[in-house]
């Protein structure tokens, strides 16, 4: 009887489970590519400033850089842009970390400068919400936001 009704249970937390895959409303980010000049020196920031776990890529051609920055998401880094363009602020990525005070140890140990949202250096920007915010960009210009919001 206990076996029984322990395969029921996993038999319909698998049927709960397919159900839900099935019926999803909404779609869900699979990657963001970003264009870059140099993908050493994007593939040394995002991994060792920013933190991203890089992935195996399928291209192996030396142009591209994969990163997981989710269950089922990634970010690609792609090399060939002729020049770094500036990018209005209003554009960003967003990463959230579970501590902005390590995270700003980081970047002051690579050298990178942030400020808030209206452009103070070295200050962080706090929300109504109470999620603090820094933002800075990456090498080719990209608007980078890190946030301490609890995911």
């Amino acid at each position: 009887m206990k076996q029984t009704i322990v395969i029921l249970f996993f038999a319909i937390m698998g049927l709960s489970t397919s159900i839900q895959a099935q019926t999803k409303k909404y779609p869900s980010l699979n990657h963001i590519a970003i264009y870059v000049v140099s993908l050493e020196r994007a593939t040394t920031f995002y991994r060792d400033v920013i933190g991203l776990e890089v992935m195996d890529e399928p291209f192996k051609d030396g142009r591209h850089s994969w990163f997981k920055v989710g269950d089922h998401s990634q970010l690609h880094i792609i090399s060939g842009a002729a020049k770094a363009d500036v990018h209005p602020k209003d554009t960003h990525l967003c990463f959230s970390v579970p501590s902005m005070k390590d995270f700003i140890a980081v970047l002051e140990q690579h050298h990178v400068t942030y400020e808030d949202w209206p452009g103070k250096p070295n200050t962080i920007n706090k929300r109504v919400d109470g999620v603090q915010q820094i933002y800075f960009r990456d090498p080719d210009g990209y608007w980078i936001e890190i946030n301490d919001d609890k995911y």
